[in-house]
Formats: C-alpha cells, sequence, structure tokens
C-alpha cells in the first residue's frame, strides 16, 4: 500500500488544482481495492454455493438411479428364477434343452451384471477435487 502512496506523491500537480489532495487519492484507491476484494469474495461464494447445488443434485440422481438399478436387478433375478423354475417342473409343458438354458442364463446374466457394475461405478465415484 506505500507503494500506491509513492506513486500518487509522484503524480505532478494539475495546473488548474494547485492543491491536488494525496491523502484523498490514496483513500480512493484503498476503496477501490476494498470494493475489488469483496467482489472477489462475493464470486467465490456464489461458486461454492453452485458447487455445492451441484452436488446435491449429484445425490439425489444416485438416489433415485440406485433404486432404479436394484430394482431392475430384482425384477431380473426373478425372471431368471421363473425361466428355470418352469424348465425344470416337470407339469408344466416349458422346456428349454441345457445348452439353451446356459447361453441365456449365462449371456445375459453376464451383461445384466456388466452394466450394473459400469453404472455403479460411474453413479458411485468420488471426484477428488
Amino acid at each position: 500500500m506505500s507503494d500506491i502512496k509513492k506513486v500518487l506523491d509522484e503524480i505532478p500537480s494539475i495546473k488548474t488544482d494547485a492543491s491536488v489532495d494525496v491523502d484523498k487519492g490514496y483513500n480512493d484507491v484503498h476503496i477501490e481495492l476494498a470494493k475489488e476484494q469483496l467482489r472477489e469474495a462475493q464470486l467465490k461464494n456464489e461458486a461454492l454455493a453452485e458447487e455445492n447445488r451441484g452436488d446435491s443434485q449429484d445425490r439425489d440422481q444416485r438416489k433415485e438411479f440406485a433404486e432404479r438399478i436394484f430394482s431392475f436387478v430384482s425384477i431380473y433375478m426373478l425372471f431368471v428364477f421363473l425361466i428355470l423354475f418352469l424348465s425344470g417342473t416337470e407339469t408344466t409343458n416349458f422346456k428349454l434343452s441345457d445348452n439353451v438354458l446356459i447361453t441365456l442364463l449365462g449371456t445375459t446374466t453376464a451383461n445384466v451384471i456388466g452394466i450394473l457394475i459400469i453404472v455403479v461405478t460411474y453413479l458411485f465415484s468420488r471426484k477428488k477435487k
């Protein structure tokens, strides 16, 4: 701050006004710097508030998608159990060969588990800040 005062002291006086008040100039500069610091603090607060809103939205979406993923996997597992039950029950006419059952259950189970892992890893990963 003393550097600013030195610069203001070295400014030549204006001919029309022989009594230039250096302290007034220093105070004006000081007020402008204070205004800039206040504006900078306000911008930082707004950025933090926006980041907090984004984090809150992420949590809400994670909760919603976690429920959807759980429902999807539960329904899929119920469907797999139903196919196995119907195929294994002798009172029904529903029969699938062993190869079809292995292929159907193996590939679809691998796909569902793979999708589940990808989605859960994406939704629940922690961003390093």
